[in-house]
Protein backbone atom coordinates (compact mmCIF):
# COMPACT_ATOMS: atom_id res chain seq x y z
CA UNK A 1 0.00 0.00 0.00
CA UNK A 2 1.45 3.29 -0.71
CA UNK A 3 2.44 5.87 1.93
CA UNK A 4 -0.49 8.39 1.34
CA UNK A 5 1.31 11.28 2.33
CA UNK A 6 3.86 11.02 -0.66
CA UNK A 7 0.83 11.04 -3.19
CA UNK A 8 -0.60 14.33 -1.69
CA UNK A 9 2.56 16.55 -2.20
CA UNK A 10 0.99 19.19 -4.82
CA UNK A 11 4.43 19.97 -6.60
CA UNK A 12 4.41 16.29 -7.24
CA UNK A 13 0.93 15.81 -8.31
CA UNK A 14 1.31 19.11 -10.21
CA UNK A 15 4.05 17.57 -11.91
CA UNK A 16 2.18 14.58 -12.81
CA UNK A 17 -0.51 15.94 -14.40
CA UNK A 18 1.42 18.11 -16.31
CA UNK A 19 3.47 15.20 -17.75
CA UNK A 20 0.12 13.22 -18.23
CA UNK A 21 -1.48 16.27 -19.88
CA UNK A 22 1.68 16.85 -22.06
CA UNK A 23 1.64 12.94 -23.33
CA UNK A 24 -2.24 13.35 -23.74
CA UNK A 25 -1.24 16.53 -26.17
CA UNK A 26 1.16 14.69 -27.97
CA UNK A 27 -1.21 11.70 -28.66
CA UNK A 28 -4.72 13.61 -29.20
CA UNK A 29 -3.73 17.13 -30.64
CA UNK A 30 -1.11 16.05 -32.74
CA UNK A 31 -2.60 14.24 -34.46
CA UNK A 32 -0.24 13.89 -36.83
CA UNK A 33 -0.41 16.42 -39.67
CA UNK A 34 1.66 18.58 -38.09
CA UNK A 35 5.03 16.79 -37.43
CA UNK A 36 6.57 20.24 -36.48
CA UNK A 37 3.50 21.42 -34.19
CA UNK A 38 4.68 20.92 -29.74
CA UNK A 39 3.14 21.35 -26.98
CA UNK A 40 5.10 24.72 -26.58
CA UNK A 41 2.81 25.94 -29.49
CA UNK A 42 -0.22 25.07 -27.69
CA UNK A 43 -1.09 28.26 -25.80
CA UNK A 44 0.14 30.72 -27.99
CA UNK A 45 -1.95 28.79 -30.60
CA UNK A 46 -5.06 29.00 -28.54
CA UNK A 47 -4.46 32.65 -27.49
CA UNK A 48 -4.99 34.29 -31.37
CA UNK A 49 -8.89 35.03 -32.19
CA UNK A 50 -10.37 36.16 -35.33
CA UNK A 51 -9.11 39.62 -34.30
CA UNK A 52 -5.63 39.01 -34.01
CA UNK A 53 -3.39 39.49 -31.40
CA UNK A 54 0.21 41.65 -30.99
CA UNK A 55 3.46 40.07 -30.22
CA UNK A 56 3.32 42.73 -26.71
CA UNK A 57 -0.10 41.25 -26.53
CA UNK A 58 0.48 37.71 -26.56
CA UNK A 59 3.48 37.98 -24.32
CA UNK A 60 1.75 39.69 -21.60
CA UNK A 61 -1.60 37.47 -21.66
CA UNK A 62 0.95 34.03 -21.28
CA UNK A 63 3.24 35.60 -18.90
CA UNK A 64 6.01 35.11 -21.30
CA UNK A 65 8.92 36.95 -22.42
CA UNK A 66 8.41 38.92 -25.91
CA UNK A 67 11.24 36.96 -27.47
CA UNK A 68 9.95 33.82 -26.36
CA UNK A 69 6.49 34.76 -28.02
CA UNK A 70 8.40 35.53 -30.94
CA UNK A 71 10.90 32.54 -31.28
CA UNK A 72 7.60 30.81 -31.47
CA UNK A 73 5.03 32.40 -33.72
CA UNK A 74 8.39 32.12 -35.81
CA UNK A 75 8.01 28.77 -35.76
CA UNK A 76 4.32 28.46 -36.25
CA UNK A 77 4.86 30.82 -39.27
CA UNK A 78 7.51 28.34 -40.77
CA UNK A 79 4.63 25.34 -40.71
CA UNK A 80 1.86 28.03 -41.71
CA UNK A 81 -0.55 28.06 -39.01
CA UNK A 82 0.23 32.04 -38.58
CA UNK A 83 0.68 35.23 -40.35
CA UNK A 84 1.87 38.22 -39.55
CA UNK A 85 0.25 41.38 -40.71
CA UNK A 86 0.34 45.19 -40.54
CA UNK A 87 -1.96 46.50 -38.03
CA UNK A 88 -4.78 48.62 -39.87
CA UNK A 89 -5.05 50.89 -37.12
CA UNK A 90 -1.68 51.23 -35.46
CA UNK A 91 1.15 51.50 -38.98
CA UNK A 92 3.58 50.51 -36.89
CA UNK A 93 1.96 47.11 -35.16
CA UNK A 94 2.13 43.97 -36.34
CA UNK A 95 -0.85 41.35 -35.79
CA UNK A 96 -0.75 38.14 -35.75
CA UNK A 97 -3.70 35.89 -37.63
CA UNK A 98 -4.19 32.05 -38.06
CA UNK A 99 -4.32 30.66 -41.33
CA UNK A 100 -6.53 28.41 -42.70
CA UNK A 101 -4.62 25.54 -41.60
CA UNK A 102 -4.38 26.92 -38.15
CA UNK A 103 -8.30 27.63 -38.02
CA UNK A 104 -8.61 24.14 -38.62
CA UNK A 105 -6.03 23.04 -35.80
CA UNK A 106 -7.15 25.45 -33.39
CA UNK A 107 -10.84 23.75 -34.15
CA UNK A 108 -9.73 20.73 -33.49
CA UNK A 109 -7.63 21.50 -30.50
CA UNK A 110 -10.91 22.82 -28.95
CA UNK A 111 -12.93 19.84 -29.60
CA UNK A 112 -10.79 17.43 -28.14
CA UNK A 113 -10.15 19.24 -24.92
CA UNK A 114 -13.65 19.66 -24.71
CA UNK A 115 -14.01 16.10 -24.79
CA UNK A 116 -11.17 15.92 -22.34
CA UNK A 117 -13.27 17.85 -19.81
CA UNK A 118 -16.02 16.02 -20.33
CA UNK A 119 -14.01 12.74 -19.46
CA UNK A 120 -12.77 14.85 -16.34
CA UNK A 121 -16.46 15.66 -15.49
CA UNK A 122 -17.14 11.82 -15.69
CA UNK A 123 -14.55 10.73 -13.17
CA UNK A 124 -14.79 13.12 -10.86
CA UNK A 125 -18.69 14.55 -11.19
CA UNK A 126 -19.27 18.45 -12.59
CA UNK A 127 -19.55 20.16 -9.34
CA UNK A 128 -15.98 18.51 -8.14
CA UNK A 129 -14.40 19.61 -11.51
CA UNK A 130 -15.51 23.11 -11.90
CA UNK A 131 -14.39 23.85 -8.05
CA UNK A 132 -11.00 21.95 -9.60
CA UNK A 133 -11.06 25.17 -12.09
CA UNK A 134 -11.68 27.32 -9.52
CA UNK A 135 -9.55 26.65 -6.94
CA UNK A 136 -6.24 26.65 -9.80
CA UNK A 137 -7.32 29.98 -10.84
CA UNK A 138 -7.45 31.01 -7.42
CA UNK A 139 -3.90 29.84 -7.32
CA UNK A 140 -2.36 30.93 -10.52
CA UNK A 141 -4.09 34.56 -8.96
CA UNK A 142 -2.37 33.85 -6.01
CA UNK A 143 1.47 33.72 -7.66
CA UNK A 144 0.55 36.01 -10.10
CA UNK A 145 -0.02 38.78 -6.82
CA UNK A 146 3.03 37.25 -5.17
CA UNK A 147 5.03 38.29 -8.78
CA UNK A 148 3.96 41.71 -9.06
CA UNK A 149 4.35 42.14 -5.09
CA UNK A 150 8.07 41.26 -5.66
Amino acid sequence: MKDLKYTRITAKLIYLLKRYTDEWVSKMLNCGCHHEFNNAHLPLLMSIDEQGITNNELAEKLNISKQASSKTIKALESINLVKSEKDNNDARAVKIYLTQQGRELSEHIKSQVLDLEEQYKKVVGAKNYETTIDTMLKLIEFHEQQKCSN
